[in-house]
């Protein structure tokens, strides 16, 4: 499949633009130009441009709740053109009463053409999506003409309320959260709606839909109004701190007006002061805000949303491969972009399927993925660490990373979704941790697989247990390199809580693994799994799932009983949920090893080549088995591991301990998948994974504990 065909913003543009123009061309020379310029089609003069006309995130959202409930993606095309010409109309108005100077990286319509001509343009825009119902026919001529009205009317109450805000200076968060879900969700429910009434769908698959939408336009406006504060222009298309130049009472700005702290009572002073903000006290605004916890409060509440609205779409029991397809565009909707990482422009977001040979399938995982609100002090502590201790060098040949390459990998994303709730001292150490493991696992494959030399990895993996000592008071050796350097420095950070048992424990686990890790590199091709259970057995070795495990522990401050912490149940529970990981990443990096003619390292690789099918089939197979994989945790948590408490008479405090332990552990999967959506080194053709070096191509594998098992070794040697 190319990729343009499986890119839904792609599909949707193409859906809806010949419907948007012949409505245009409709309106006379002067207001047909206004509407050219304002979609992107033409320059001030009216000349034609090739650029698309924005993100089409409604009529896409439009599409596919057509294609959820069963219908063809061309049935949409009239609901897409309404909402998204609806659209338009709000945000030509908008521009003119914000007197906003900048839309899509350009100048706004109305500072081109005049007020008068964009307010017009505006009302042509809001005549022709009624228009665009009725042509259209049953359903929506009848059906779809009233919700659209009602949509407009609660936008229209949306941006009166907004307006108002303005000179008031007490706004209360809930009469602020009815004004976003007006100006904003109100749209996103009525693309929904009618993408799926346009298919025939029933009145309650309908609702369910139509549920999402409204859940998602808010999740999408809090994170939307977290990057009018603190966004990249570059991304934004917005001058830095420009809500908070504006004075705007965002969802942000209200909840730390509201917070009754002495942050918010600071930020009211500056907030509402008559004279222009300097550009320092715009960031101390800025600061106030996330000291007063808005920012936390933001996150927390995006996330509640998004899990809304994901539960509202499992409610609607969509098709499977539209279902994944809302879900990812869910999620990239509303998780904010590093501001250093590599991302897309905003205005051409990245596609939940784009650069893949195949629809990624409907993942069942056991919930829907959350985010820490620590997420950007995570992310800035590790890179700062990482390139403190020496884990990235501008020259790959040193190092596996470089300081871009760091930044594209996004750890603090991956932790911040597979630790939710974990404060941020813990957090920002568990993300050192991960990176790490990764560094780990990334350098064994540049340093010693490519040369093949063994004696050279089995010297360097004996030294690391030095750096783990189970006496807090002994001193480990000097750091001969930058791994054991940062080793040295996780361990000061992590041993000292822990109890003695409980050091032996994770202690034993880090040697497992780099016993795993010294095995894998000595494997040859001959070896190589031959099938599935195999090849998960030889994996669980190198996952650093124990690892990953007592890192949990760590995270919650919570030690699990000594009789139980490792024994065969919990450790059964471990191997289901990292088989889950394992399996995840072997679908999404599946296009880049399949590039190696000789790679069986992969689960769909292997699969292909044992069930003799295609890559799809392949691919399906495998989320079969991460389906199978979620079930049987969900069997040892629900039933192996009460019966696990009894065996051992846990008391009343130490069952709570491991249930709680086993739930957190529900996060991993959801925030596996979310990291791999979104995070760089997993996007092919992205421009940092682009520049990874010739190792990283040849390996194949790239997530934890699947850098290091490749015939490199054996073909060095021969």
């Amino acid at each position: 499949m190319a990729a343009a065909e499986a890119d839904p913003f792609v599909r949707a543009r193409e859906l809806v633009t010949p419907g948007l123009k012949a409505a245009a061309d409709r309106m006379n020379s002067g207001t047909r130009q206004v509407i050219g310029y304002h979609f992107g089609w033409s320059d001030e003069q009216g000349r034609p441009l090739k650029a698309n006309n924005g993100k089409a995130v409604r009529p896409t959202l439009a599409m596919l709740a057509a294609e959820a409930v069963g219908g063809k993606a061309e049935r949409a095309a009239g609901a897409g053109a309404a909402v998204e010409l609806a659209h338009n109309y709000s945000l030509l108005h908008d521009d003119v009463m914000d007197q906003d100077p900048t839309r899509r990286h350009r100048p706004t319509a109305w500072t081109v053409y005049g007020v008068p001509a964009a307010i017009l343009a505006g009302d042509a825009l809001i005549t022709l999506a009624g228009e665009a119902l009725v042509a259209d026919g049953a359903p929506l001529a009848a059906e779809g003409v009233p919700r659209l009205d009602a949509a407009l009317l609660r936008l229209i109450d949306g941006q009166a309320a907004d307006m108002a805000f303005e000179g008031r200076t007490e706004v209360g968060l809930d009469e602020c959260l009815t004004m976003v879900g007006d100006k904003t969700s109100a749209l996103f429910a009525l693309a929904c709606e009618l993408g799926a009434l346009a298919a025939g769908a029933p009145p309650q698959q309908v609702w369910q839909l139509r549920q999402f939408g409204e859940h998602l336009g808010l999740a999408f406006q809090l994170n939307d109004d977290l990057l009018g504060i603190w966004g990249d222009p570059e991304i934004t298309g917005k001058p830095v701190l420009a809500d908070l130049r504006a004075r705007k009472k965002s969802l942000p700005v209200v909840a730390a007006l509201n917070a009754g702290n002495a942050a918010a009572t600071r930020l009211a002073e500056l907030y509402h002061r008559d004279a222009p903000l300097s550009d320092t006290e715009l960031r101390t605004c800025a600061d106030l805000v996330e000291e007063a916890g808005a920012r936390t409060w933001a996150h927390q509440e995006t996330q509640r949303q998004l899990d809304a609205a994901l539960t509202c779409l499992h409610a609607a029991n969509p098709r499977p491969g539209a279902a994944a397809d809302l879900t990812a565009l869910a999620h990239l909707l509303t998780t904010p972009p590093a501001p250093h990482a590599a991302t897309a422009p905003a205005e051409n977001p990245p596609a939940p399927n784009a650069s893949r040979s195949f629809p990624l399938p409907e993942f069942q995982l056991n919930r829907a993925a959350r985010l820490n609100p620590q997420l950007e002090t995570a992310r800035a502590h590790t890179d700062a660490w990482a390139i403190r201790l020496g884990l990235v060098d501008p020259d790959p040949t040193v190092m596996p990373w470089t300081q871009a390459q760091l930044a594209a990998n996004d750890f603090g994303l991956l932790c911040a979704h597979k630790f939710p709730d974990t404060p941020t001292e813990a957090l920002t150490t568990v993300t050192d941790w991960y990176t790490w493991l990764f560094h780990l696992d990334d350098y064994l494959v540049e340093t010693f697989a490519r040369t093949g030399d063994l004696p050279g990895a089995k010297a360097y993996l004996a030294r690391l247990p030095q750096f783990l000592s189970t006496d807090p008071a002994q001193q480990p050796p000097e750091a001969a390199n930058p791994t054991e350097q940062a080793l040295a420095d996780l361990w000061s950070r992590t041993a000292p809580p822990m109890s003695q048992a409980w050091r032996l424990r994770i202690r034993g686990a880090l040697e497992e693994l780099l016993t795993g890790h010294l095995q894998e590199l000595r494997q040859t091709a001959a070896t190589h799994p031959a099938n599935p259970l195999e090849y998960l057995a030889a994996k669980r070795m190198t996952n650093g799932g124990r690892v990953a495990d007592h890192l949990a522990e760590f995270a919650r401050s919570a030690e699990l009983p000594p009789a139980v912490a490792d024994g065969p149940t919990l450790r059964s529970l471990i191997d289901a949920v990292t088989d889950g990981a394992l399996l995840l990443n072997d679908i999404y990096s599946y296009d880049r090893e399949a590039q190696d003619p000789g790679e069986t390292g992969n689960m769909v690789l292997l699969l292909e080549k044992l069930l003799g099918c295609g890559p799809q089939q392949a691919v399906e197979a495998c989320n079969d088995m991460i389906t199978a994989r979620v079930r049987q945790f969900e069997h040892i948590a629900e039933v192996e591991i009460p019966e696990m408490c009894q065996a051992h008479q846990l008391s009343t405090a130490q069952r709570a301990t491991v249930l709680d332990h086993v739930d957190s552990l529900r996060d991993w999967l959801p925030g596996w998948l979310a990291w791999h959506q979104r995070a760089a080194r997993y996007q092919s053709t992205d421009p940092v994974a682009a520049v990874q070096t010739v190792t990283r191509r040849l390996a194949g594998p790239t997530g934890l504990g699947t850098a290091t098992a490749r015939r490199l070794v054996a073909r060095a040697g021969t």
